[in-house]
């Protein structure tokens, strides 16, 4: 599992950088496109925010060498990858579209990421998910938080897509085309508390229990952002 874990991971890492350079290079800035340069740039900084957001995860429960590999958890190793492609996905929205400057790329990021964590704390304190992953090993429950992880991602990265104006038309739009994220928050708290193992049942299927979940999560972010459609500029 050590070494598989490990592969899984980095696999998912690559990934997730491949995804960015892709993202960028078809939707970035149009001087960002233009630019093999500025593409592998904005990529490698990325890959600095993957590798912080990883220990950053451990803040929440989750750490990759304690839980994925040395305790060999398959639970925490699912639900590490799902929160580092939410973290690719919070870092490419904030960095596609028309922008004067980089620190229109940190801020946009910089809000999504603080909503996304917010919200990860928010279902930490109403139903302690990380004790279901990290703990009990359960491994539907490490889906349906990576499923949850990945809809929410999606939601707050498309609310900071699109063209630069002013921080706070950045916030403004944000709020317009985000605030569906905490509607999956609050359905996730009751979620969590109906299909995490109990006394009666110590181990819950996995596809029904935690597949099916995740899915809706996710399905409900992609009808949003398909209600929203494409974002200011897109080209």
């Amino acid at each position: 599992m050590n070494n598989q874990a490990r592969w899984m991971f980095g696999v998912c890492w690559l990934g997730c950088l491949l995804f960015v350079a892709l993202a960028l290079h078809f939707w970035g800035a149009a001087e960002i496109r233009a630019e093999f340069s500025e593409v592998f740039f904005l990529t490698f900084a990325c890959a600095i925010w993957l590798m912080f957001a990883r220990k950053l995860f451990a803040w929440f429960g989750l750490g990759f060498r304690d839980d994925a590999v040395e305790r060999r958890n398959p639970a925490a190793l699912v639900a590490l990858c799902g929160a580092i492609i939410a973290a690719a996905l919070l870092y490419a929205g904030g960095s596609i579209g028309e922008g004067p400057s980089y620190l229109n790329n940190v801020f946009s990021v910089g809000i999504a990421a603080a909503a996304f964590l917010a919200f990860w704390v928010l279902l930490e304190i109403g139903a302690s998910v990380s004790v279901s992953v990290a703990e009990e090993r359960d491994l539907a429950s490490g889906i349906r938080l990576a499923g949850f992880l990945l809809s929410v991602a999606l939601m707050l990265a498309r609310a900071v897509a699109g063209d630069w104006h002013s921080e706070s038309a950045t916030v403004r739009d944000f709020i317009n085309d985000g605030w569906p994220a905490a509607v999956i928050c609050i359905i996730a708290v009751p979620v969590e508390h109906f299909t995490r193992p109990n006394r009666q049942h110590p181990f819950r299927a996995w596809v029904s229990y935690g597949l099916l979940p995740a899915l809706f999560y996710v399905g409900l972010a992609v009808i949003w952002l398909w209600h929203l459609g494409a974002w200011e500029g897109m080209p």
